[in-house]
């Protein structure tokens, strides 16, 4: 497994010099699209029946959909750090959104940094990193603020439970993602010599699951559909203990008077009014993204264009007894990853496992340009010209020792206390039958148990949330 790299400031400079681009040379505009908690409940994933996402659905329709996408860290914080700079978690330390004292600072330059040392001209707005656009561009800007209910009206809490939604008295024009989508068009249309690439960043549906009353509206409280659950038996019967606490754990906070964040809404009755806000919260800013998306039909520089979009993790909603993010199961790390450019078939899909780590070199590749050596992902390139060709299993880690290792038709976990869990998708797509201890399935788990990170760099340990937050 490679490890991180670095790089002094004047070599950087060496190696960037090496590498600008000229302003005459017709290098392509790069558009990278990242969505806030936003899991599979598109209609082009198939995620949820009553899924509300034509603009996304019609951008995997233009361009290729991988299928097998996931994040590499499911929390905010490390999984947009890895995207960003290009490195794994398990090579930094940065594991979760709480920092670590002994997490490596990363020395290699960021995306946006990377392509500006490359001759693009650079706009990053809404959430990029964590909380802001990041610091390199020539255009930033940082997420405006959202309307908020009327006093006592508003439920969120980022220590309760994610029953927060509520249905806003106020226009799209109101809402953040509305002005970030219109800040974004008109980066789009200011004319350079330069190409640009652009990062902007969608903040629902990330809590709280506020937006405006009509998007409520499209989901009928009766209509609303639960996740499918296990018939005739627990889907905890044959989870390991260390994977149970994980499904109880309210990231990382304590539990609601002994409840964690499902038993709490399933006893207060609040599992439908929560899925609602959450399926509203996704029709919303799919709207703004389609309003973006819109305006790229013309390109005011005359160069062809690269579109990428993608979430920074997934979300549960209820699935696996879980809520929100901070596990290792396909609902937490799966996520929408698609990429529209030049040559590829539109309509086209790929099975081939893909993650976060591999959006920098995929973008720099598609660039037309040499990809650095500290990267530690792979460019989605051959994908995009044959979508049978092969890719090594995409790779997820929370906290120091508990890791995924996601193949075409395979999940391995195994977490920091050497319990594990197996499941065959083609057979059992919901993650319901643990075939860990099925000894047919050795040779499987040795083959997947090889990509798992030999020496993770130090940091937190997820047995020391359970042991403050779960007494």
């Amino acid at each position: 497994m490679k490890h991180l790299k670095f790089i002094c400031p004047c070599l950087l400079a060496l190696f960037s010099f090496g590498l600008s681009v000229s302003a005459g040379e017709k290098k392509p505009d790069i558009v990278f699209i990242i969505v806030d908690d936003l899991n599979d409940y598109l209609g082009c994933l198939g995620g949820h029946p009553d899924a509300i996402s034509p603009n996304i659905d019609a951008l995997a329709e233009s361009g290729m959909l991988f299928t097998q996408a996931y994040c590499n860290s499911p929390q905010c914080r490390p999984s947009r750090t890895s995207l960003n700079h290009g490195v794994y978690a398990f090579n930094t330390g940065t594991y979760f959104n709480a920092g670590f004292k002994g997490e490596t600072k990363i020395a290699t330059p960021t995306m946006q940094q990377f392509f500006m040392e490359n001759g693009y001209r650079v706009a990053s707005g809404g959430k990029v990193f964590h909380g802001n656009p990041g610091k390199h561009g020539d255009a930033l800007l940082k997420r405006p603020r959202d309307p908020k209910p009327p006093k006592g009206k508003d439920n969120f809490n980022a220590y309760a439970a994610p029953n927060d939604g509520y249905a806003l008295d106020a226009t799209d024009e109101e809402m953040s993602d509305y002005k970030v989508a219109s800040w974004a068009t008109d980066q789009w249309n200011t004319e350079s010599d330069r190409p640009l690439f652009m990062s902007v960043g969608f903040f629902r549906p990330h809590r709280p699951l506020q937006v405006p009353a009509p998007w409520f509206d499209l989901f009928p409280l009766d209509s609303i559909q639960r996740p499918a659950e296990p018939s005739g038996g627990d889907d905890w019967d044959d989870m390991p203990e260390f994977a149970r606490k994980l499904a109880r754990s309210h990231a990382h906070k304590n539990m609601h008077g002994g409840l964690s964040d499902h038993e709490y809404i399933v006893e207060n009755e609040q599992w439908d009014i929560t899925l609602r806000a959450y399926q509203a919260s996704i029709a919303f800013v799919d709207a703004q993204i389609g309003r973006f998306l819109d305006s790229l039909a013309t390109n005011p520089r005359g160069r062809e264009t690269v579109v990428m979009l993608v979430s920074d993790h997934g979300w549960h909603l209820g699935e696996k007894k879980h809520w929100c993010k901070g596990a290792i199961w396909e609902q937490t790390l799966r996520i929408p990853f698609i990429v529209r450019a030049p040559g590829v078939e539109a309509g086209s899909v790929t099975r081939q496992p893909v993650s976060l780590i591999d959006v920098y070199p995929s973008l720099v590749d598609l660039a037309g340009l040499p990809i650095p050596e500290f990267l530690d992902g792979k460019s989605v390139k051959a994908q995009l010209e044959d979508t049978a060709a092969k890719r090594e299993p995409a790779i997820s880690i929370y906290g120091e020792g508990n890791t995924s290792i996601r193949s075409e038709d395979w999940r391995y976990i195994r977490y920091e206390d050497g319990s594990e869990e197996l499941y065959h998708h083609s057979k059992d797509p919901n993650e319901w039958t643990n075939v860990a201890d099925n000894p047919e399935h050795a040779a499987i788990k040795e083959r997947l148990a090889k990509f798992i990170p030999k020496d993770p760099h130090p940091g937190l340990k997820v047995q020391d949330w359970f042991d403050k937050y779960q007494p």
